[in-house]
């Protein structure tokens, strides 16, 4: 390790760290510094190294390594002596080494017997690493010093890998750490890496001491070291030496195996196969290193695995799809998703993966983690695409929708093109706004895929929050299916909501339930975890018996086995079964024969401090903040390392990435939930509650959910229902509609459960119930739940003081709005009478927050008399409002006045308007440009362009579509952008532009279907039906224009514009000679209740002589010149 000390002129150093002073370099690389040191009290020499963290977060994760490795107590493994952060990154300091490294002793060129005992005792070492759950993944001969007695010692861990684990982690792209020409294909990979990654750099270690070079050099013809790695096989030994004996050959051979699973699996073996070979035995005494098993092999799902092949060659193609596979805890749905993503790697698919945790335990939680928690690993992708490629992919990528994600991934905002070019979202109604999030991230990953095909893998879907399934039903076939996207989520079959199931079953959807494994595929596991050609026959037999076909079971009870010394390796490397009073024909193992029973045991081993740690684990949740328990715990920072090490070692919990932890396994988690006395379970999730608001103490509000749920189970009822309240609220903010009610109603309980127990507690809140029941009204009206919106109305009004008055009367408008929207005008208009009442005042008086109030209660009854047409009432009441509304109201006011107006007026004249209100819609222009409110101008151009569009004024209509469909595209408004295709697309046909119409029409057809307006799904479908008609498909023409009517005849408003399908649908009939069909269309294009069509149609029309009387060949006659007049006129 010390070969020379320098200290580069180019580089500043620090000149002491932690109790060090610091004395020159040793070495420097892409992990750190390693500086010769000395202590200043005694003097002890050290090597002391920095390691560099990528962030803040991962600094935790470091330090619990760094502890890891102190804790290993071997002369083959470099003593730490000494750690710590200085200057925001963590150190540690070994023993300084003196002698010479492996590399100088492979210089050497020694005989072979000294070559093979030398790697004989490097064995030992590691062993004793492996059997400890650590992975070295830099193993060369620089990295192994030789003492002067000749025990080599392993050194530079930088830093060691972890290995082991009951439950995959779904994970892919692992960083690459190592040496070139000596890392396994799995590490240059980025897979997943065990002790046999060590073997194989022993194996290429072994070559090189051999035969001077190591197996694999970089040349013209065979390629790159690591393209070598991945695809040659190396040139035997004997074949470059003489002397090289086939066994020795053929240990090399195996030590190179491409694949893991066909290499020696234990340090151990190594030891013996070159004992074999001449090397000197092991010294006396050697401690025998812990047993351990590996991750098992895919097993018993070939046939699965197959299905899902295709779909990833059907992605490559730009076919992508949705695939959900289902299945009970522990049955291998994550194995199966992290194979599939592997494979997906190789086809050259980028691959991201995202993973749904809750918080409580048990499915019925009503706490879950933030909306759209899955997708963060998705906008995190697109932002390291976004900093690696500028400012032109950013806005590619993300463009005005960055803005709009960055609510849920803020790092968003600070991407090269986001932070100063792109405006803040407009404000838009919560429906609009919501879609706007969801069509914003459906168009980031469409836009992801089109650099490259991709697969978006979740996990355990049965957790989502609802946003994220309402992404996930936003993803239709027509969007996966042209860019080359595959999403596979995974769930768990008995906790599947109505939502998750709905999604599993939609058309285009696969869904495939994992069965439990056969015993074939149980001895195939069994053999792949203990690295064996062939198991215990008894053994695998009792397991097969026991298991029940669940790997989860199968690798606890094997871990279980080995635990109690009942499976243990012998010296030869055979695992033996040690059952005292057991003939191995009927053997019967003393263990439990359930999940939760071998978990309940492995717990109860645990030390004092480890079983207090996972207890408070398991209430802080599935993953957390390692810090956070550290916090909560009050252990001492040593105390703190110890018992998370023991966890580690005992397989509970395990590193999360960027400083968090997480439990192995779900099971582990609700197993160790269960185990804790109710009494400690409030006293822990107290001290859990206390600890998050100490450390988020600046940002609450995002912690909000958590500290409900903790509060909650703490009894603390007061300070529950505040941060359910606050949850609430954020959770509207989030457009989580649904969670946001469930929030709101838990507030309200915890507010009862806190009055029943006595307000005046030391612990109690103040909650302003009649804001929360506010609140949940207006949640719930947006949800359709318009019953219940007024039930929490009522409640609010019962609880807000009658001096409250503008509140009261927005609450009574609001109850209205809720009964107007199932078009209960009566009762609306009552409530918007009793709205007014409240307010207690007359218009010319009002000051202005009671002012704003009654101009928005007049604007509703205008609207209800609108719907009911009542032409008479809604024009008195224009009248009356105009004059005040002209003397005092502000532009926005009277932009939003000129709009009830237009549409008053569109509605009375039919759709076919006057002058008159032509000009009232450009009165509505000038108010809105007044008002400076972005998106109240996008929606005037709209309602402009549609008035113009009404009085056959094209050109100007066109334009102002345009604009407006700019607009509303920038925002994502997905609602105005469905209003203005449909009518550009009418404006379109009206002109006879056939090819524009079929274009805007397929365009409207798919925003109009996202955004689940069936109105302009129907009128998508007439245009298209249209089109069908004009290039002489009439049975195309026919279907399109039928489904249309299909798609209107279920709206609760009548759709006027019914004439896009009736017209196509009558010339149709009468070339068919189907005449009682095409009079009725006749008869609806007449309705009152549709747009009147100009006096040159209706005319023949309405006095056409009587239809039933009349002859056939006159009916046709007399109808074929209104055809002709509607071709002429742009109807048909």
């Amino acid at each position: 390790m010390m070969q020379q000390v320098h200290t580069p002129a180019s580089q500043t150093h620090p000149e002491s760290i932690g109790p060090y002073r610091l004395l020159g370099v040793l070495g420097q690389g892409g992990m750190g510094v390693v500086y010769r040191g000395e202590h200043r009290d005694t003097g002890e020499a050290v090597a002391l190294k920095t390691v560099r963290v990528a962030s803040e977060a991962v600094l935790a994760s470091i330090r619990r390594e760094i502890h890891a490795l102190r804790r290993l107590h071997h002369p083959g493994v470099v003593r730490i002596v000494a750690e710590g952060v200085w200057d925001g990154l963590p150190w540690y300091a070994m023993e300084l080494l003196s002698g010479q490294t492996l590399r100088g002793f492979i210089d050497a060129r020694p005989p072979l017997a000294a070559t093979l005992t030398q790697l004989r005792r490097l064995c030992t070492p590691l062993a004793f690493l492996h059997g400890n759950g650590l992975v070295h993944r830099d193993l060369k001969p620089e990295n192994v010093f030789i003492r002067p007695d000749g025990r080599p010692v392993l050194v530079d861990f930088g830093i060691a890998a972890q290995s082991g684990g009951a439950r995959e982690v779904l994970q892919v792209g692992g960083s690459v750490v190592g040496s070139e020409a000596y890392m396994a294909p799995e590490q240059i990979r980025g897979d997943f890496v065990d002790a046999r990654t060590d073997l194989y750099a022993l194996g290429c270690i072994l070559y090189e001491a051999v035969t001077g070079q190591p197996p694999f050099v970089a040349s013209r013809s065979a390629g790159g070291v690591l393209h070598q790695h991945l695809r040659r096989q190396p040139l035997p030994p004997s074949r470059a030496v003489e002397g090289v004996p086939p066994e020795l050959d053929a240990l090399v051979s195996r030590l190179l195996a491409k694949r893991p699973q066909e290499r020696l699996g234990y340090a151990e073996d190594v030891a013996a196969a070159l004992t074999a070979l001449g090397a000197g035995a092991d010294e006396p005494g050697t401690l025998r290193p812990a047993p351990y098993l590996y991750r098992p092999d895919f097993s018993g799902r070939g046939e699965v695995l197959g299905r899902f092949a295709r779909a990833l060659e059907e992605a490559t193609q730009g076919r992508g799809g949705c695939v959900f596979i289902g299945g009970e805890s522990g049955v291998g749905k994550t194995r199966l998703a992290m194979e599939l993503a592997t494979e997906a790697t190789y086809r050259r698919l980028a691959v991201v993966t995202g993973e749904c945790v809750p918080l409580g335990v048990g499915g019925g939680s009503e706490v879950r983690a933030a909306p759209l928690h899955p997708f963060r690993s998705l906008l995190l992708a697109v932002a390291d695409r976004c900093r690696e490629h500028g400012a032109g992919e950013t806005e590619r990528l993300l463009g005005p929708r960055g803005k709009v994600l960055a609510a849920y991934e803020p790092t968003l905002a600070q991407l090269p093109g986001q932070e100063d070019t792109q405006p803040e979202p407009v404000s838009l109604p919560p429906q609009q706004a919501r879609a706007r999030v969801l069509t914003s991230l459906r168009d980031t990953l469409l836009a992801l895929a089109r650099a490259q095909p991709l697969l978006l893998v979740l996990d355990d879907l049965q957790w989502a929050d609802e946003l994220s399934l309402s992404f996930l039903q936003e993803l239709t076939p027509e969007h996966l299916g042209t860019h080359g996207v595959l999403v596979v989520g995974t769930y768990r079959l008995d906790e599947a909501g109505d939502t998750l199931r709905r999604l599993v079953q939609a058309p285009g959807a696969m869904g495939l339930e994992l069965e439990r494994l056969d015993a074939a595929s149980i001895r195939d596991m069994v053999r792949g975890m203990l690295a064996l050609r062939e198991a215990p026959a008894a053994f695998l037999d009792t397991l097969v018996t026991h298991a029940s076909g669940n790997p989860f079971f199968i690798a606890e009870y094997l871990r279980a086995a080995i635990g109690e010394g009942l499976l243990s390796r012998a010296t030869t490397g055979e695992w033996r079964l040690e059952v005292p009073g057991e003939r191995a024909g009927a053997l019967v193992l003393p263990l439990p024969r359930s999940i939760a029973e071998l978990i309940e045991r492995r717990l109860a081993e645990l030390g004092e401090d480890g079983g207090a740690l996972v207890q408070l684990a398991a209430v802080l949740g599935r993953e957390f903040d390692g810090e956070l328990l550290s916090g909560a715990a009050a252990l001492g920072d040593e105390a703190t390392l110890e018992a998370l090490e023991e966890l580690r070692l005992r397989q509970v919990l395990e590193e999360a990435g960027e400083g968090r932890l997480r439990f192995v396994h779900d099971k582990l988690r609700e197993v160790a939930y269960g185990r804790i006395p109710a009494d400690r379970r409030g006293a822990l999730h107290h001290r859990a509650a206390e600890a998050v608001e100490h450390r988020h103490a600046s940002e609450l509000p995002r912690h909000a959910a958590t500290l409900a749920h903790h509060w909650s189970q703490a009894g603390i009822h007061g300070r529950a229902s505040r941060f359910f309240a606050l949850a609430g609220d954020q959770a509207r903010t989030a457009y989580a509609n649904n969670e946001a009610i469930a929030f709101y109603e838990a507030a309200l309980r915890h507010a009862a459960f806190q009055r029943d127990a006595g307000a005046f507690s030391q612990d109690a809140e103040s909650l302003a119930l009649e804001r929360v029941y506010e609140s949940l009204g207006d949640v719930r009206a947006l949800t359709g739940r318009q019953a219940e919106a007024r039930e929490a109305y009522t409640q609010a009004l019962a609880r807000l003081s009658q001096h409250e008055r503008v509140r009261r009367a927005s609450i009574h408008r609001r109850a209205g709005k809720s009964w107007e929207t199932h078009h209960q005008h009566e009762e609306a208009l009552r409530a918007y009478a009793a709205a007014e009442t409240a307010l207690n005042a007359s218009p010319g008086e009002l000051p202005e927050d009671v002012w704003q109030e009654w101009f928005q209660i007049q604007n509703e009854r205008i609207t209800t008399y609108y719907w009911q047409a009542r032409v008479q009432e809604m024009t008195e009441l224009v009248e009356r409002v105009r004059p005040i509304v002209e003397a005092r109201g502000a532009p926005l006011q009277r932009a939003r006045f000129f709009q009830s107006l237009v549409q008053m007026r569109c509605r009375t004249e039919r759709y076919r308007v006057s002058g008159e209100t032509v000009a009232y819609a450009r009165a509505l222009v000038r108010a809105s440009q007044e008002s400076k409110v972005a998106s109240e101008l996008s929606m005037t151009r709209f309602v402009m362009a549609t008035t113009l569009l009404f009085h056959d004024e094209w050109a100007e209509s066109e334009a102002l579509i345009h604009d407006a469909l700019t607009e509303a595209e920038r925002v994502g408004d997905v609602t105005l952008q469905s209003r203005c295709l449909t009518y550009l697309t009418v404006l379109q046909r009206r002109q006879g532009r056939v090819e524009e119409t079929r274009r805007q029409a397929s365009r409207g057809l798919e925003v109009a279907t996202a955004a689940n307006m069936a109105d302009y799904v129907g009128a998508a479908h007439a245009n298209l039906g249209w089109v069908a008609w004009r290039e002489g498909l009439s049975a195309e023409a026919e279907h399109r224009a039928r489904t249309a009517l299909r798609c209107w005849q279920p709206l609760s408003l009548v759709y006027p514009f019914q004439w896009l399908a009736h017209w196509p649908l009558m010339a149709v009939e009468l070339a068919r000679h189907r005449l009682t069909e095409a009079l009725g269309h006749v008869r609806a294009l007449l309705d009152p209740t549709q747009q009147r069509m100009p006096d040159e149609l209706t005319g023949p029309l309405e006095h056409a002589p009587d239809w039933e009387r009349t002859p056939p060949e006159h009916v046709r006659l007399h109808l074929a010149p209104v055809l002709e007049a509607a071709h002429r006129l742009g109807y048909l």
